[in-house]
């Protein structure tokens, strides 16, 4: 969890503005959370997340910022220590979501604050402009929740 809010505090920096001040990054999109997961209000239409209401280790996070995402800018092992003890990226990945859209796929494993095994996956991604990052933490023995990595790779436009 503490990777999140790591990631979560670059993004801000990254992030000049919204549409409102709970408008969510989701809007247009054909990201979907798991059902049932405890949404927070949307952030000035950059930031949102939604929590497992089983698991509080499990978190799923949707971040939008008004220019494209370098992945070295938002995630590097350097900066994942900072936030996850003993934190390794596993897998660094290009990968096309929604069909043929480029996106980069992380996986990394580490220690939280609380001594806490994780496991983060994200996806880095552009779309009209704007960049977009989606992020599953849970427990790192926990297996993953199928709709939260389907939402991952779900940072496409409605049709």
């Amino acid at each position: 969890m503490r990777l999140a809010k790591g990631v979560a505090a670059a993004l801000l920096a990254i992030a000049t503005g919204g549409c409102g001040l709970t408008a969510s990054p989701t809007d247009g999109l054909q990201f979907q959370p798991p059902a049932g997961w405890q949404s927070s209000p949307g952030i000035m239409g950059f930031m949102q997340f939604w929590k497992s209401p089983s698991n509080d280790g499990e978190v799923l996070m949707l971040f939008r910022s008004p220019k494209p995402l370098k992945p070295s800018d938002v995630f590097s092992d350097a900066r994942l220590n900072d936030t996850l003890k003993g934190a390794t990226i596993e897998s660094r990945t290009n990968i096309e979501i929604c069909g043929n859209q480029p996106a980069t796929y992380f996986r990394a494993r580490g220690s939280s604050s609380r001594g806490n095994d994780e496991r983060v996956e994200i996806v880095i991604t552009t779309l009209h402009g704007a960049g977009y990052l989606a992020m599953y933490v849970r427990p790192l023995n926990a297996p993953g929740n199928p709709s939260a990595l389907a939402a991952l790779r779900e940072v496409c436009t409605k049709p």
